[in-house]
């Protein structure tokens, strides 16, 4: 649901950024029963979605790694020494994203650089807090997908915002 949202968080503002997603779990297959409705619901399609696995080439490529829950960026850390200057929780990067301020594009700041400076804004200790935490709605009833999806869609406008100003 996130990378559906994400890229229309972007189309939205005009921009064509590459987005995709991939799992920290051993788990091949298309998008549960659940998230296709509410992914629908919203006028998004997930029908080319099949779920991959989180490899080490694709958080070296990434400009921004974004993470549910604590564990997903943990992983995300363990694939890449220098993971943790791009890899947020999608809470975290929308709360601590605004304290830093948009992305300067007109100034050519990339979105590696911008990552970093948010970055250095984290408070030492434990990344993120409980509170930027989503919890992954597998095995819910629609109900939660949908709470899942207004959560997600909410903290991904603010961090569209902030990296497409």
């Amino acid at each position: 649901m996130g990378e559906a949202l994400l890229r229309a968080r972007f189309a939205a503002r005009g921009v064509a950024a590459h987005v995709t997603s991939a799992g920290t779990l051993p788990w091949g297959g298309a998008a549960t029963g659940n998230a296709d409705v509410v992914m629908r619901e919203r006028g998004l399609d997930l029908d080319g979605h099949h779920s991959r696995g989180l490899t080490r080439d694709m958080v070296a490529d990434a400009d921004l790694v974004l993470g549910m829950t604590r564990e997903h960026v943990w992983r995300v850390a363990g694939l890449s020494a220098d993971a943790l200057e791009r890899a947020f929780l999608v809470g975290e990067l929308a709360r601590l994203g605004p304290v830093v301020g948009e992305r300067d594009a007109a100034g050519g700041e990339s979105v590696r650089a911008w990552a970093l400076r948010v970055a250095r804004s984290r408070p030492d200790g434990p990344i993120g807090r409980m509170g930027d935490e989503v919890a992954d709605p597998m095995g819910e009833p629609l109900h939660v997908y949908r709470d899942t999806a207004d959560r997600l869609d909410r903290d991904l406008a603010v961090i569209a915002r902030l990296l497409f100003p």
